[in-house]
């Protein structure tokens, strides 16, 4: 599968003396969304120095970063020292971890006493939602961030739209795509590419300081996005609702906690009954362009 990225984070920062070698250090890099950012960092001229707690966290990063370091979020002196030097930090916090909210707080004291510079939160579209009990977490670390003497933005992306295409068919082979939620419900995405720029001006750009960002690239349903999905890789995909219990497990799924696992469960409630929708025009404003409709996304990722 082509990969387009490298080259569009290259048009996007074809002006790299701004950042002045300045190193930002990424925690959480190692996941979706950390590949993109460290690109992002790259091609526009900073330093960038990647944390993860584990070896195939670092096996996965590779030569994406400048440096990567072993940190754990429940060790306070792993965190601590990889922020050493650090001018910026970019926090992509676990997903649906019970102690999230205090992982993030530590990194934001921790940036605190190292005087960071700059401070960048991954939160996420509508925090305060109470079904979405992972994402009422994130409410309680944006608290605690915007409590702090740190000069701090906060992006609150939508579904990813890497992850939609990688989960609901852009590896299967054609016929029935389960959906653990109803299909016909409308759904904001958000392109990693442009969160990653976004993330990126945050730290280049003065003007960002103590803003929350609601960020949306495009909507649709998630039956409509199957079928382009189906349509640009050639094969007929069928979206079919299935209950949450019948859904086949991923190892990663399925070494999540209880809690972890009921949050998941909660989410596709939520999902079922609401959809989950934002709006574009913040990430329009902050691009200075249209943002990718899910068919530009898909369309690089099929190809």
């Amino acid at each position: 599968m082509k990969d387009n990225n490298v080259k569009d984070e290259k048009v996007m920062f074809s002006e790299r003396s701004h950042a002045d070698n300045r190193l930002v250090v990424v925690f959480g890099a190692s996941g979706i969304s950390g590949g993109y950012v460290l690109r992002a960092l790259r091609a526009a001229g900073f330093r960038t120095r990647a944390t993860t707690h584990s070896d195939s966290g670092a096996r996965v990063i590779g030569g994406s970063a400048d440096q990567v370091v072993h940190a754990d979020f429940s060790n306070v002196e792993t965190i601590q020292a990889a922020l050493k030097g650090a001018d910026a930090v970019y926090l992509i916090p676990p997903a649906m971890v019970g102690a999230e909210a205090q992982y993030a707080i530590a990194v934001a004291r921790a940036a605190e006493n190292e005087k960071v510079r700059k401070f960048v939160y991954v939160s996420v579209l509508h925090p305060h939602t109470p079904g979405l009990r992972h994402h009422m977490r994130k409410a309680e670390a944006e608290a605690a961030i915007r409590s702090t003497s740190l000069s701090w933005t906060i992006l609150q992306p939508a579904m990813f739209a890497q992850v939609v295409y990688r989960s609901y068919g852009g590896n299967s082979p054609a016929g029935r795509i389960p959906i653990p939620f109803n299909p016909d419900r409308l759904f904001s995405l958000v392109d990693l590419r442009e969160l990653a720029e976004v993330g990126v001006k945050s730290i280049a750009e003065r003007g960002h300081e103590y803003a929350s960002y609601e960020l949306s690239s495009t909507q649709g349903s998630m039956a409509d996005m199957v079928r382009t999905i189906g349509r640009l890789r050639g094969l007929s995909l069928d979206p079919v609702q299935i209950r949450t219990f019948e859904v086949k497990l991923t190892p990663r799924l399925a070494a999540r906690s209880p809690e972890g696992l009921a949050d998941w469960h909660a989410m596709n409630e939520h999902y079922d009954r609401h959809g989950f929708l934002g709006n574009n025009n913040v990430m329009r404003m902050l691009l200075g362009r249209e943002p990718a409709t899910f068919e530009t996304i898909a369309r690089s990722l099929a190809s």
